[in-house]
């Protein structure tokens, strides 16, 4: 969690576009193709800001995975027992990997595609 925290204040800190020292996608700078995580960095630092449109606009798919990235962090930190195995067997069940597995290699192909 404290490695969460730093890593969201320098994001809100540094805007990773114009900081040099920002990590770069290697899949992208070796192939040229956005990978399904591309504009991750500038994602969170505009949704950090307030600027929501902009946000969607680095990476449609994160508008999708935040909220499942939220309810996976909650089953892990906040439940316990057996509302925790529930909670877990929906986020982290078969439907839910079959779902990512098909979501992801979807949207790369699309985003590249369509150049978005």
């Amino acid at each position: 969690m404290a490695i969460a925290a730093i890593v969201l204040f320098l994001l809100y800190v540094f805007n990773p576009v114009e900081t040099p020292m920002a990590p770069k996608c290697l899949f992208k700078q070796f192939t040229g193709w956005s990978c399904p995580g591309c504009g991750m960095q500038r994602f969170l630092h505009a949704i950090l800001h307030g600027r929501f449109a902009e946000a969607i606009a680095y990476n449609y798919l994160l508008l999708l995975l935040l909220p499942y990235l939220l309810l996976y962090a909650i089953g892990r930190t906040m439940l316990k027992g057996r509302l925790q195995q529930r909670w877990r067997a929906v986020i982290e069940g078969r439907r839910a990997t079959i779902a990512c597995c098909i979501i992801a290699p979807a949207w790369f192909v699309l985003r590249n595609i369509l150049h978005i």
